[in-house]
């Protein structure tokens, strides 16, 4: 596998989570995982961590992004042909996760004869706020097109993802397959001693009706919707607090405006977090608000979910495929009077949000467990090699003994 990012590297956004997560999934599987990222400050060029191989690859840096994840790429290929030199061995499948690994694929096809999956966990053009623009961005999108092209299988995150590759991209659509993000909900296992103290550290009281927003500073997350929903659920709750975690360009115009709007005093922005801190905020809050524009998957639902928090999120994205309005969460209209109108139902009754956030609990752990994330991309890399079938689950290897046994 290839990634810009991984929690054993650099961690950075939601591909880090995944394609730790999922390599580890089939490693459980039987399966024989290298991952290749770029390598951090201090870091171990070579790691086995929960059976996966870990290469971290050091690169020549550019003030070109582009060329710069080109050269990242090139330096991933040439380790893993270093690697098959050194097992004797080929690699049967090589997997690339969104356009930052692209450069890889797109090098692999041309000069190397592997199979190769590409998973999009977003366009180009979603990033951009559903925007096409040029320059820098224009290069990505072919960057994208290629890899798309030149994949033997394409996945997408969700459904509707699905549909925004077939818009924007020229391919066969028959090699295009739909694999949800996964959650490891055993991370957001237990409750918080106190939650009043972690809300104190970001200016919320005891019994203050709290959202939090996590997410990119960007247009395409919409803090800027959530933002401006905040005077009419303030009219309706003048005690509620907002908490936004999440760095970007939008920030500044952002923190302007709740002063602005003589709001300040209910907003907390947070910057940047991770880790055990930020999943303390999500056991802290009441609801998880997602007011984006263009949502390709949507993780932070899940996370929202793990954390048995019911969430407010836009239909403007994957979250719409999963969430069950009323049930553990609200799907409101992309604005501002969609986003106050959700939260202000959800504070009417805290009861009934309580509710929401068991049952989103409930589906994370079970329709979106790891395991059945990588049974799902197994399948497809079967696709590929059908004469070497994948290792099934260990607990799906234990019931097929079973029953041969019983036959007996």
């Amino acid at each position: 596998m290839f990634a810009w990012e991984s929690l054993h590297s650099i961690a950075v956004g939601g591909i880090a989570p995944h394609l730790t997560e999922l390599a580890a999934s089939l490693e459980r599987r039987g399966h024989e995982v290298h991952v290749y990222v770029r390598t951090g400050a201090g870091q171990a060029s070579y790691e086995q961590i929960d059976g996966v191989h870990i290469h971290r690859i050091a690169f020549e840096l550019s003030s070109d992004f582009v060329q710069e994840v080109t050269n990242m790429c090139n330096a991933m290929v040439h380790f893993m042909i270093e690697t098959e030199h050194f097992m004797d061995a080929k690699f049967d499948i090589c997997h690339a996760h969104d356009w930052l690994a692209a450069p890889a694929l797109i090098n692999i096809k041309h000069n190397h004869d592997r199979k190769c999956v590409f998973t999009v966990h977003s366009t180009e053009f979603g990033r951009c706020g559903n925007n096409v623009y040029g320059g820098q961005s224009a290069r990505i999108r072919g960057l994208e097109n290629d890899a798309i092209a030149l994949a033997d299988k394409v996945i997408g995150v969700s459904g509707v993802l699905c549909d925004e590759i077939k818009g924007h991209y020229q391919f066969d659509w028959d090699k295009l397959r739909c694999v949800y993000n996964g959650i490891n909900c055993l991370r957001y296992d237990g409750n918080l001693w106190d939650p009043s103290e972690v809300r104190g550290l970001y200016g919320v009281g005891p019994m203050d009706p709290m959202v939090l927003f996590v997410g990119r500073m960007a247009t395409q997350k919409g803090p800027d919707i959530l933002v401006e929903a905040i005077p009419s659920v303030l009219a309706s709750r003048p005690d509620a607090k907002f908490v936004l975690v999440g760095d970007g360009y939008m920030k500044e115009a952002l923190v302007a405006r709740i002063h602005e709007m003589g709001v300040a005093s209910s907003v907390c922005f947070t910057g940047q977090m991770s880790g055990q801190p930020l999943v303390d905020l999500f056991k802290a809050t009441d609801l998880v608000a997602i007011p984006s524009r263009n949502e390709p998957f949507g993780i932070v639902t899940l996370e929202a979910w793990a954390s048995n928090k019911p969430v407010v999120v836009t239909k403007s994205g994957g979250p719409r495929e999963f969430v069950w309005h009323d049930n553990d969460g609200y799907l409101v209209d992309t604005s501002s009077d969609g986003m106050a109108w959700g939260i202000c139902t959800a504070f009417s009754n805290f009861e009934h949000a309580r509710y929401m956030g068991d049952r989103g609990r409930v589906k994370a752990a079970f329709q979106f467990s790891w395991d059945n994330i990588a049974e799902n991309t197994n399948n497809i890399y079967d696709e590929l090699l059908p004469d070497h079938p994948g290792h099934p689950a260990p607990d799906e290897a234990a019931r097929k003994i079973e029953m041969e046994q019983m036959k007996k």
